[in-house]
């Protein structure tokens, strides 16, 4: 009985995944293992035989699919075909950064662990979205250069270099929706807020464990600086526009199971005050994403925080809104804000909230290469709009 599975969703990834592979056979826990790779692309449904016979000594499952629907639901159908009792997600492109990757990370299981997350590594290639954070050396024209950065971001959103309890996930029914941006936030954000108050929890651990590698022909942060006129379309756009929909999804499915979790609250909060932080930086840096990401916030506000918002104490507010300003503070340097917190809250308040109507007339304001861009990363699907799992049972 094998131990660790190991999901793989693969979108035109054949030249990619002997890599993988490679780091995976190096695994000291290399015999514990399966691998389930769950296929993204019709087109693609009998090209991935090879491995079996390439690499016989593992333990390889190959998924079909009928149609291509976004890494999140390929995750969720090897989640499904899950046999094992842990289970983690990588990539195609991208590798274990090291041979006791798989062990680092079950060594750190406890009994009440339902999760254990540990550090990775992000490859920052030059042109990669991956360097977003870094517009300022675009704005500068500075090149940006190739480089590793190691990264142990605590509650960071993405999937990649942790462990989970696949019968915690089951029995709670936490798993992957239809989003194709921040799809994994959100799976994420569901097991934090479920865990609230009760004595299972995430084991965090310092120990490298992944190499995320952005920018490949196959992945949505493909979207570089170097084709959108050094403007991080992905973060700007595509990613503000996922990630609310994907709180959006989480708070929702944890207010069913458990109305009363301050979880759920925390998080909200936490949520709004990113919103804000965004679009402060958006009026700053790249306004033609400003009225986006209002429509954004409002988006949020409607949808949750507005009902949340009457068991928030103004005192508490406060105090996490300076926490997530200190934590923000490198990339608010020098950046007076053209609007406060608060006076942003009132607007969100204030301002009509027109739903998709409104969204797509702003839509027709943004450029036409950023509705390209769109488009061909596929993340809004074929209306141009990223539905949260609420508005998908009204329709």
């Amino acid at each position: 009985m094998k131990t660790i599975t190991i999901a793989v969703p693969t979108y035109k990834a054949k030249s990619t995944l002997p890599t993988l592979l490679a780091s995976v056979l190096t695994q000291s826990l290399v015999n514990d293992v399966s691998i389930i790779f769950a296929n993204d692309w019709p087109e693609d449904n009998n090209s991935y035989d090879f491995l079996k016979s390439l690499y016989p000594t593992l333990d390889i499952t190959i998924l079909p699919c009928d149609k291509n629907t976004g890494p999140g639901l390929a995750r969720q159908r090897a989640l499904d075909a899950c046999k094992t009792d842990w289970i983690t997600f990588i990539d195609a492109d991208d590798v274990f950064i090291n041979p006791f990757a798989l062990e680092f990370l079950y060594n750190n299981i406890t009994p009440n662990c339902v999760e254990v997350q540990g550090a990775f590594y992000q490859e920052v290639a030059e042109g990669n979205i991956g360097a977003a954070v870094k517009t300022q050396l675009v704005q500068n024209n500075q090149p940006i250069p190739p480089r590793m950065m190691p990264r142990n971001d605590i509650g960071h959103p993405w999937v990649f270099g942790r462990l989970y309890n696949v019968q915690f996930l089951r029995a709670q029914g936490i798993g992957f929706s239809q989003l194709r941006a921040m799809e994994d936030g959100e799976f994420n954000w569901k097991i934090r807020m479920t865990i609230e108050g009760s004595p299972l929890q995430i084991n965090l651990i310092e120990d490298p464990i992944y190499l995320w590698k952005t920018g490949s022909d196959h992945s949505i942060t493909r979207i570089g600086l170097e084709e959108n006129e050094g403007v991080p379309l992905y973060n700007w756009d595509l990613c503000q526009v996922g990630a609310t929909a994907a709180a959006i999804n989480a708070i929702h499915f944890c207010k069913k199971k458990n109305p009363f979790n301050g979880g759920v609250t925390r998080f909200a909060v936490e949520q709004m005050i990113s919103q804000y932080f965004t679009y402060v930086k958006c009026l700053d840096e790249k306004p033609i994403f400003a009225k986006q990401n209002l429509f954004n916030a409002k988006r949020f506000y409607h949808n949750c925080y507005k009902d949340i918002e009457k068991n928030i104490d103004d005192e508490i507010l406060k105090t996490m809104y300076t926490a997530q300003y200190a934590a923000q503070s490198q990339e608010m340097i020098g950046l007076i804000p053209e609007i406060t917190f608060f006076e942003f809250m009132n607007k969100v308040r204030t301002d009509e909230y027109g739903g998709k109507e409104e969204f797509d007339e702003i839509r027709k304001e943004l450029p036409d290469w950023v509705i390209e861009l769109d488009k061909k990363s596929g993340v809004l699907g074929e209306e141009g709009y990223v539905y949260t799992d609420n508005e998908m049972e009204d329709n």
